[in-house]
């Protein structure tokens, strides 16, 4: 798949969090859950991806099918109730059975049961509203994409770029970025570079909470030049806003929630 070229206007999508220095540590492996979601202002089904970490020398995906798994919101009153329990199942990933409508303003989270009725939440996060999209345009090879964004508070963001010739996928690429630097006007400029005539972009704008776009820096950052988004989730060192309840600590994985927006354009 080819290479894109992504810049957004003083801010560079891979300059995320502050520089750590590698380390290779010598431990012996220990299981774990890694859990992974999220939940966007769309009204639909809501998935949650549930799994068991594997040695770095084995690459089967090890999926648990026996958790409980709940959605709850907490509306702008601060009431809490419960969305849905009930979830299908198929190879580690928990569906609603139904579709969901989130309701902006209020906050979403999910709590796990594991067997040995251990309860893993996650932070409960805000659903933001979505970021509109106003314009896509081609200058030679780049695309300029226009979104609006608020100047009264700062923005974290997590976009997704698709590239199509036809039916066929020849991109999909994924980066965070804040408005922190660009902020103080409310249009935001992204530019898109490598797209030729005859293909079809699509962009999809994740309006996202801090600890979601730390996350999803992390997950970024390591996954160096794999392509495609499936790969954001072997069972690697990264935690998220999931906690085990019991022992207080942080487990690997997110479950973010997302204001959401689209366009997709011929060129």
């Amino acid at each position: 798949m080819k290479k894109l070229y992504i810049y957004i206007t003083l801010v560079l999508l891979s300059i995320l969090t502050s520089c750590v220095e590698d380390i290779n540590p010598d431990f012996e492996f220990e299981e774990q859950v890694f859990i992974s979601g999220l939940l966007t202002s769309e009204e639909d089904y809501v998935s949650v991806q549930i799994q068991k970490t594997t040695p770095v020398t084995d690459t089967t995906f090890s999926a648990i099918n026996d958790v409980q798994v709940s959605l709850f919101t907490k509306n702008v009153s601060n009431t809490a109730s419960l969305v849905s329990d009930s979830f299908t199942i198929d190879n580690g990933n928990y569906r609603t059975s139904e579709m969901i409508t989130p309701i902006i303003g209020n906050t979403y989270w999910i709590e796990v049961m594991l067997q040995d009725q251990t309860v893993i939440k996650s932070e409960e996060e805000i659903l933001k509203p979505s970021i509109p999209i106003i314009d896509m345009v081609k200058n030679g090879n780049t695309v300029r994409v226009t979104f609006k964004g608020p100047i009264e508070e700062q923005n974290f963001y997590l976009i997704r770029i698709e590239v199509f010739k036809g039916d066929m996928s020849i991109s999909d690429e994924y980066g965070v970025f804040n408005d922190r630097i660009v902020n103080e006007v409310e249009e935001k400029i992204l530019d898109i570079g490598n797209i030729k005539t005859g293909e079809t972009v699509r962009v999809s704008l994740h309006n996202i909470n801090f600890t979601t776009f730390q996350f999803y820096a992390n997950v970024l950052r390591n996954q160096g030049d794999e392509p495609g988004f499936s790969s954001l989730f072997p069972p690697i060192n990264i935690v998220g806003n999931i906690t085990n309840t019991i022992t207080n600590e942080l487990i690997l994985g997110n479950f973010g929630i997302a204001g959401f927006s689209t366009m997709t354009m011929d060129f």
